[in-house]
């Protein structure tokens, strides 16, 4: 008999504590919990992960554009090459490419153009335009210096949008799109500031800034004849001082006069040449030629003959 009161006490008992034991692991949530997860102890949590190294590259070319490695043979270029000092950068004629070092500065490299990368530090870039023409874009940072040398003069900004040519002779001329660059030469340094262009002969002190002119000169000379009986014509002009010309999309050298010729090959049958110049202030004029008609094939004869000729040789044999 008490075993069986025993039995029942503890029957209701359990009856009694499963709700309680519901409550508790679920209601209040005193039970299996997740263990917060442990802070990474590589990373603080009051620091941001060092930023990757940014390094200057190939991002863009079009033609013949070729890449040498501290002063080693010319092999072709490919886009997504990565620069260093020493490296060197040529375009043909007719072909371009663009070099940038992202979030600092691009730096679009015409036709016909050498461009050699001196020095690549954190606050410090440093390049050599040997021929031709870039078109730089620097982003503004007072912490950080882009330079390039060409021929005698040094460019220098601290944030600009800015083109610089230099030609065989060593004339440099330079315009300033937007921001400000300084240049260097014999001692003097001027500040051409957006808007503004300079020339600098090789040798001599740059030139005071000027207004960038709204309009660009070029005249060209075409052959007096339209009919042409040989392929090569000489094709001459003028443009003003420091401008680059092409003829069919292909660079030709520019005097330090600004006058220009070139022997141009024609197609057989008729042709039409276009003549561009264009300069560091942005300006661009085209000028088309006439059609040229080639003809090379040698003229055609007839002997004809009087059909009593025959005739009047027998008579006078007779």
């Amino acid at each position: 008999m008490r075993g069986r009161i025993f039995f029942i006490i503890a029957i209701v008992a359990f009856v009694a504590v499963v709700p309680l034991v519901y409550y508790l692991l679920f209601e209040r949530g005193l039970s299996v919990t997740e263990t917060p997860p442990l802070p990474d102890a590589s990373v603080d949590a009051g620091e941001e992960p060092p930023p990757l190294p940014m390094a200057l590259s190939i991002t863009d070319l079009d033609g013949q554009v070729d890449h040498s490695r501290e002063g080693r043979e010319w092999k072709p270029a490919e886009i997504g090459m990565v620069l260093e000092p020493k490296d060197r950068i040529r375009t043909s004629d007719d072909a371009h490419a663009v070099l940038a070092k992202p979030g600092m500065f691009t730096v679009d490299l015409d036709s016909g153009s050498n461009f050699e990368v001196k020095e690549l530090e954190k606050n410090v870039s440093k390049f050599m335009l040997e021929k031709g023409m870039i078109s730089a874009d620097v982003v503004d940072n007072p912490n950080r210096i882009f330079e390039v040398e060409a021929a005698e003069s040094v460019a220098r900004t601290t944030g600009a949008n800015f083109k610089m040519t230099v030609n065989k002779k060593g004339l440099v001329a330079l315009g300033t799109i937007k921001g400000r660059v300084n240049v260097e030469a014999e001692g003097k340094v001027i500040q051409v500031d957006g808007g503004f262009m300079t020339k600098v002969v090789k040798g001599k002190k740059p030139q005071d800034p000027i207004k960038i002119p709204s309009a660009l000169l070029l005249k060209v000379r075409w052959p007096k004849s339209r009919a042409l009986s040989r392929r090569k014509i000489v094709v001459s002009g003028k443009t003003k001082p420091g401008a680059r010309v092409k003829i069919d999309g292909k660079v030709i050298p520019v005097g330090n006069r600004g006058r220009f010729r070139r022997v141009v090959a024609l197609k057989e049958g008729t042709n039409k040449l276009k003549v561009e110049s264009y300069d560091v202030g942005g300006n661009t004029i085209t000028k088309e030629s006439p059609k040229l008609f080639v003809d090379t094939r040698p003229d055609g004869f007839n002997i004809q003959t009087s059909p009593d000729m025959w005739e009047k040789k027998k008579k006078k044999k007779q």
